[in-house]
Parts: structure tokens; sequence; C-alpha cells
């Protein structure tokens, strides 16, 4: 078995928990993470002494249905089959907020 698909396997044994904490606590943690630039989860990793790497292109994730894709296609006049595009103006309306010093 070659290198490349004996690190898969053992990707796939790995073990998912999930955690619940207190607002108050799960809070801190994102605060945490987002001075780090790292995830929640390798901020709790850090505090447990686990070996956690450093967010290398940091992103955020959103996923759309088709209602609120064509919702997002109407607000900025485009198609709502040029993702690409929609994609473009998220990010401007969202660096424009954060530019005019707005919080949510």
């Amino acid at each position: 078995m070659s290198n490349k698909w004996s690190k898969e396997r053992s990707v796939l044994k790995k073990l998912q928990m999930h955690f619940t904490f207190q607002q108050d606590i799960l809070r801190k943690i994102r605060h945490d993470a987002a001075n780090a630039s790292i995830v929640p989860s390798d901020v709790v990793r850090k505090i447990i002494g686990l070996t956690y790497v450093k967010v290398q292109r940091p992103r955020v994730g959103l996923s759309f249905n088709k209602d609120e894709l064509a919702q997002l296609a109407q607000h900025y006049k485009l198609d709502a089959s040029d993702e690409a595009e929609i994609k473009r103006h998220v990010i401007e309306e969202v660096n424009l907020f954060y530019e005019k010093g707005s919080s949510c």
C-alpha cells in the first residue's frame, strides 16, 4: 500500500466527538480562536495539550439554498447562476460593513 493511502486510512480511523460548553465559555473559546488565528476546536486541543495547526487560509463557509441564492441574485441585480459574481458581491458588502466600523 502506498504512503498516500496509508495516511488516508489513518484519517478514516479518527473519532469525532462533539462537546457542549456553557455559552460564556464558548464565547471565550471563539474569541481566543479569532485572536490566535486558529479554529475553536484547536483552542480546545491547545488547552488539553494536543497538537494543532495554525489556519493557513482563514475563510468563512456559507451554505445557500436555491431560494437564498435567488434572493442574493435579486439583491445584487445578478443572475442566480452567476455564483462567482454573487460571491464577489458578498465579500464586497461584508468588507464595506466592517470598514465603516459597523458591528453585529
